[in-house]
């Protein structure tokens, strides 16, 4: 499978999962389909800083997209435009960007590689980032076993492992796309689709919800 086919599959499956959340809260099958995206965009995260031009404006495009799609991810999971207990996927994934540049930063320097990485796993915890401190451990793992098809299978089992509840064990079958990544990058030219796609999908699914009960909340 190429990049362009892993961001497909983990759009797809975000979609169901939050169209599970948001529109229809009993049908459980939409939030066990979910569990894909995840993995697949931590695993993307790796991918993307090995072989980024200029990671300063991959994070700073990560950083930004946070900021453009917390009103939208707090309109649909808190019903109000402002929720400080809960924060998007978009943080985690920049926590975990930036983890990866101070490990390279560090290299040799082992105790502030894990300082840093634990300070950045702290702080997506006390934010309370979509998959917090786990998420940030999860992108670390891919990355530093990135060399070793089941060892990074064993890792994010074991990163996992504190986060996984009956739903999250799915969560896993993930690794089963990301085996079969080829290295291709496939389609370049829907860059920012992907981007636009999580802020927009999210002011979607509230807009049906308003229309469909009559109200913006739960």
């Amino acid at each position: 499978m190429t990049v362009f086919a892993l961001k497909i599959l983990a759009v797809v499956s975000m979609f169901i999962d939050h169209s599970g959340a948001v529109l229809f809260r009993g049908d459980m099958w939409m939030r066990y389909v979910g569990r894909f995206a995840f993995p697949i965009y931590a695993f993307l995260i790796v991918e993307g800083y090995l072989h980024t031009r200029d990671v300063r404006k991959y994070l700073i495009r990560l950083g930004v997209f946070a900021l453009i799609s917390e009103i939208p991810f707090d309109l649909a999971f808190r019903g109000r435009l402002f929720a400080p207990d809960y924060q998007n996927v978009f943080f985690t994934l920049f926590f975990g960007l930036l983890a990866l540049v101070l490990i390279d930063r560090f290299t040799g320097r082992i105790m502030l590689q894990c300082l840093s990485v634990g300070l950045i796993a702290l702080s997506a915890l006390e934010l309370h980032t979509d998959y917090k401190h786990i998420g940030v451990l999860l992108i670390v793992l891919l990355y530093l076993l990135r060399g070793n098809g089941l060892l990074r299978f064993c890792g994010a089992a074991l990163a996992l492992i504190p986060f996984l509840s009956s739903i999250e064990y799915f969560s896993l079958l993930s690794f089963l796309p990301i085996t079969a990544y080829n290295g291709r990058q496939g389609k370049r030219r829907w860059k920012y689709f992907f981007y636009l796609f999580y802020p927009l999908h999210l002011l979607f699914l509230v807009t049906i919800r308003r229309i469909w009960t009559g109200i913006w909340t739960y």
